[in-house]
């Protein structure tokens, strides 16, 4: 995709007035050239900011750091970007680190595997940001480091640190760092996760255990963490598959929990807000026990839709839904898509998904590449609820990240905003799939280009973005042809734009020359 693109999104119908904006800015972006620097540069990453009308990306932001797994953020009530985190060190709204802000999670595994928080400390679903209930200036940040035994590193402590927005001019200090607050060293690293007290003032937090089969469970209330009685999960999750391979996500009315991961399939419990206590488990088989290939590593993640009905569960290679509404959930488990073998510069599986305020469902590989996908109307039943792979590019590496946020709404009636309706501009334009046959090839296409094209152009590139040709589009009669014979063998982008695009759509489909 050209370099120059910006993106944008247009508001059409009044906002929704959501009383809770705490998880509107979303921030990402790292640095290939200096991923391993044990210095501090700035990265030129991206800002998604839901609260501003035209809802906008901001690109060319300058981070002291990049974020390559661990990603958390929190806002005021109105949206307002107060700090954020890549799981080693913590910036305050003016991206800059703050007193005290940095070593998280150290220790001899990061001294001896990681080295550098330039790019921050792995992981996917393992720190969070929650607002302390005694004081309406303090955040707790909770985050899990590796611990260092000889050869491998397999156990995992349960950390938290301490942030006051009093202090520094009003900006933020951390007050306390790396403080235990479970003995357990066998937490299974991702699935953290977090849901609001009925109350409206607390926290209940939920974490399974590797070579276990509990949950731990605590409270964070006006007095600080309290460690709650260990819960029943139904299902032993073992340290080679369990770990590091899956998510856990309260739905959004706070009333269900749910966990997947592509070897112990999908589990959903009814919660109780008032209690904590995790009942009437139910096992969704998403694959067939038979079919489970467990030689293999995959990465895999569970998002409710807005509405509470329905589940997804990505599992690499493919997406699922799961309608809740089912006498039989078993029955209730549909085929979506699978990975369409995209490589942008890597392989963009299915990975990481989160809820967003404008009610979409965004996904990313777990990986450096530039898109990530889209699930458009995850209240809809099956394919209709328009999975788009790839259907976002951003002028940086995402990085393999997305947010990880709890539940803000859980007490509101309107959990997202649907009158957030997205347009995509410059730096990223809407992807729809482009017809081109044969494929693969030798090099020469022949591209079917939709209707709604009269005019545009027609670019082709390298999975690097290296533009290898360009032709205008003009008159035509919907089928053009290309020859890219005397360039090497590989994978190649061709894509379409028109030249009246308000709605900032273009074509696209990756092709292989043999």
């Amino acid at each position: 995709m050209l370099k120059s693109l910006v993106f944008n999104f247009l508001f059409v119908l009044p906002s929704l007035c959501l009383g809770q904006k705490e998880d509107y800015i979303w921030l990402g972006g790292y640095d290939y050239d200096n991923l391993l620097s044990d210095t501090i540069w700035n990265v030129e990453g991206y800002r998604l900011d839901f609260k501003k009308k035209p809802f906008t990306v901001e690109n060319n932001i300058g981070f002291k750091f990049g974020m390559l797994g661990n990603n958390a953020s929190i806002s005021d009530k109105d949206g307002n970007l107060l700090l954020f985190t890549n799981g080693c060190s913590v910036s305050n709204k003016n991206h800059e680190v703050m007193p005290n802000g940095d070593s998280l999670n150290a220790g001899t595994w990061f001294d001896k595997y990681w080295k550098s928080c330039a790019a921050g400390y792995p992981g996917a679903q393992d720190v969070m940001l929650l607002p302390d209930p005694g004081n309406d200036k303090g955040y707790y940040l909770f985050h899990k480091p590796y611990i260092y035994y000889p050869l491998v590193a397999d156990s995992f402590q349960l950390l938290y640190s301490y942030i006051n927005l009093n202090l520094d001019n009003g900006l933020g200090d951390i007050v306390f760092k790396n403080k235990k607050y479970s003995n357990n060293q066998n937490s299974l690293l991702f699935y953290f996760t977090a849901i609001k007290h009925n109350n409206k003032k607390g926290w209940w937090i939920i974490q399974p255990t590797e070579e276990d089969s509990i949950f731990l469970t605590f409270l964070l209330d006006e007095n600080g963490i309290n460690r709650m009685p260990d819960q029943n999960t139904h299902q032993y999750f073992d340290r080679f598959r369990s770990s590091a391979s899956g998510t856990a996500q309260f739905s959004p009315d706070g009333t269900k929990y749910a966990l997947y991961n592509y070897f112990d399939q999908l589990h959903i419990y009814d919660f109780d807000r008032a209690t904590g206590i995790l009942s009437n488990h139910k096992k969704i088989e998403i694959y067939p026990p038979n079919e489970i290939d467990r030689t293999q590593i995959r990465f895999n993640s569970v998002e409710w839709s807005p509405s509470g009905r329905f589940i997804y569960c990505a599992s690499y290679l493919k997406l699922h839904q799961v309608d809740t509404w089912e006498n039989n959930m078993q029955d209730g488990v549909r085929h979506i898509a699978d990975y369409d073998g995209t490589l942008d510069p890597f392989p963009n599986e299915l990975f990481l998904m989160v809820q967003a305020p404008d009610c979409k469902i965004y996904m990313t590989p777990k990986n450096g590449s530039f898109s990530i996908h889209v699930i458009n109307k995850p209240d809809e039943l099956g394919t209709d609820c328009d999975f788009v792979q790839n259907g976002i590019k951003f002028q940086y590496p995402n990085g393999g990240t997305l947010p990880n946020f709890p539940r803000f709404r859980v007490d509101e009636e309107a959990k997202c905003d649907p009158t957030i309706t997205s347009v995509f501009g410059d730096a990223v334009h809407y992807r729809r799939d482009l017809e081109v046959y044969p494929n693969p090839s030798h090099g020469n296409y022949t591209i079917k280009l939709p209707q709604e094209v009269s005019k545009g152009i027609m670019i082709v590139t390298t999975i690097n973005g290296q533009i290898i040709l360009q032709q205008e589009i003009q008159n035509h009669s919907y089928l053009e042809e290309i020859d890219i014979t005397q360039h090497p063998k590989g994978r190649y982008n061709i894509e379409v734009y028109p030249v009246e695009n308000s709605e900032r759509v273009f074509w696209g489909r990756q092709v292989v020359k043999f």
